[in-house]
């Protein structure tokens, strides 16, 4: 079982590191941020390792709604690797159109309900109620 899990979580990193694009390559421009007067330069690379550090701990949380640590840490690392690239597609698409408020709110609200649909037929399934 170790074994699987150490294969999956290598293919897992290989595909992040390697696979996956930068999700903000799609903006058609970069990113100004004021700080204290400070107008800082955000580029597409910069966006990126900013996500880098954040989006890894909201896929862990999300995956934390179907996966009880310890169960079989293989699919735990499996649905890590699919989350994430879901993730990442889901921050290109909002790039795509250039993070305007509307398009965050739609994909974002799409995401719930996706995650709500597939919890009620999970529990409709195992014959539980929400």
């Amino acid at each position: 079982m170790r074994k699987l899990y150490k294969i999956i979580a290598t293919i897992s990193m290989l595909v992040r590191q390697f696979v996956l694009p930068n999700p903000f390559n799609n903006l058609s421009h970069n990113v100004t941020v004021t700080i204290s007067g400070i107008p800082l330069v955000l580029t597409p690379y910069i966006l990126n390792w900013i996500a880098g550090g954040i989006l890894p701990t909201i896929t862990f949380a999300v995956v934390g709604i179907y996966y009880s640590r310890g169960e079989f840490p293989a699919w735990g690392s499996f649905l890590f690797m699919i989350f994430y690239i879901i993730h990442v597609g889901l921050l290109s698409l909002m790039a795509l159109a250039q993070f305007a408020t509307w398009a965050i709110v739609l994909i974002i609200l799409l995401y719930m309900a996706c995650h709500i649909g597939f919890a009620m037929l999970r529990n409709s399934l195992s014959g539980r109620c929400i």
